[in-house]
């Protein structure tokens, strides 16, 4: 039995020492935030779909960096039920307005850590919200989206011409 606990030991250190889910697609997603762009790089966009329901994160390109850039951070996270693997979908206003949707964005701060400057959160009485998966391939999904959000005081932010290819990217 001792003879075997090192091998056992070394077993299990396996998965911890297994590389990374292999980047097959360069992610990217874009859109224009309250008439600013937002532009989210490869490593700072995530996917993950888990039976109907996914997420689908993405920071301001570079945050991923080291060391950590200097300019705020923004953040845009997208999550949903009505994902249909290997397949194109659209939620409408209407599929986005139930309690199992939210888009959420928050406008980072300097210092890097500090509360947010903004949290704006789906308005989900807006006829103008859509979610589109055009094109699906895989663990790849690309298409569009345009949201209406509004922070606790009601103040709008309007997140439209948005883009983005991403990649489930989970083992």
């Amino acid at each position: 039995m001792r003879r075997a606990l090192p091998f056992l030991f070394l077993v299990s250190l396996l998965p911890a020492l297994a590389p990374p889910a292999a980047a097959d697609q360069p992610q990217a997603l874009s859109a224009d935030i309250g008439g600013q762009p937002f532009v989210s790089d490869d490593d700072g966009i995530m996917l993950i779909p888990i039976g109907e329901t996914f997420t689908l994160s993405a920071t301001t390109a570079g945050a991923s960096t080291y060391p950590p850039p200097k300019t705020r951070i923004d953040r845009l996270s997208i999550t949903c039920d009505g994902y249909v693997p290997d397949r194109s979908f659209s939620l409408s206003a209407e599929a986005l307005s139930r309690s199992t949707c939210d888009v959420g964005f928050t406008v980072g701060r300097k210092p890097y850590g500090e509360d947010p400057d903004a949290e704006f959160r789906l308005d989900k009485n807006s006829p103008d919200n859509r979610f589109e998966v055009t094109a699906a391939r895989g663990k790849v999904i690309e298409g569009r989206f345009t949201f209406r959000l509004k922070d606790a005081k009601g103040t709008p932010l309007t997140i439209e011409n948005g883009r983005f290819v991403a990649e489930d990217r989970q083992y």
